[in-house]
């Protein structure tokens, strides 16, 4: 019987293992849905080795910054569309790129191809920003969270807002898969507290007390490891995929505050 239980348990270790892909990634492979948000321009970028991605941006008039935003796992460019409509209303031109593998970019989503595609997309949003003459910010969403802190480490941003950040995927997941040898299985290892303390700009963290995925306790914790002045806003009821950002929102006034620099 015990014999039976250890390869049983062998079995679901190795499908886990094979399959993590499919769980890190949900939105890849998923095909192009298409952008049909008003006001979004859609154009191409390319990362580190050439690789080609597709990206999306809307400038409004006279805009106090610039914001490179990235999306969670399981978001195309679809999604990225309107949240980058959104924010924009905040008065801040907003840039953000589709993931390797998702919609149709090239590629294979992963730790080095995914931050390398924040790299490019960082670097068009400061060239923008360059010249209208207004600061770089970065922002993120779950695991958007971690392009941005990368970003943000790497000291070319004013701030840096963040949206249920985890501390790192393999914390996460090792609270959600907690009979399993996470840490040993993962081989995405995206982690922001290890690149908290090199981000010193102002940062802005928003959570969700109801956030089941990534709970409210790890918003916490980054952004006790956080360099410079850190904020979190707690919103009260707010899940993983329902905590709004947008200008009319429960915190809309307080993240356009942020962005704009106030």
């Amino acid at each position: 019987m015990l014999l039976c239980a250890l390869v049983g348990y062998a079995l679901i270790v190795a499908l886990v293992w094979w399959q993590q892909d499919r769980i890190t990634f949900p939105g890849a492979g998923r095909g192009d849905r298409g952008v049909d948000t008003p006001g979004v321009e859609v154009f191409s970028l390319k990362g580190h080795g050439g690789l080609g991605f597709r990206a999306v941006r809307r400038v409004p008039e006279q805009p106090r910054a610039v914001l490179a935003f990235f999306v969670g796992n399981g978001e195309d460019l679809h999604s990225a569309a309107w949240q980058v409509a959104e924010l924009a209303e905040h008065g801040v031109a907003v840039v953000s790129g589709e993931y390797p593998g998702y919609g149709s970019s090239a590629g294979k989503p992963g730790v080095e191809s995914i931050l390398a595609m924040a790299d490019a997309v960082a670097a068009d949003a400061e060239a923008l920003a360059r010249k209208l003459q207004v600061p770089f910010v970065v922002g993120g969403s779950s695991l958007g969270t971690c392009c941005a802190m990368h970003v943000a480490a790497n000291g070319r941003a004013a701030r840096c807002l963040l949206r249920a950040p985890p501390t790192s995927l393999v914390e996460i997941a090792q609270r959600q898969f907690w009979w399993l040898p996470v840490s040993a299985l993962m081989r995405h290892r995206f982690d922001n507290a290890v690149l908290a303390p090199r981000v010193r700009c102002p940062v802005l963290i928003v959570h969700g007390d109801a956030d089941t995925i990534v709970p409210c306790e790890f918003g916490e914790k980054l952004r006790a490891l956080c360099a410079g002045p850190a904020e979190l806003v707690v919103v009260p009821g707010a899940g993983h995929n329902d905590l709004s950002l947008a200008r009319g929102g429960p915190v809309g006034g307080r993240v356009g505050e942020f962005l704009r620099g106030r």
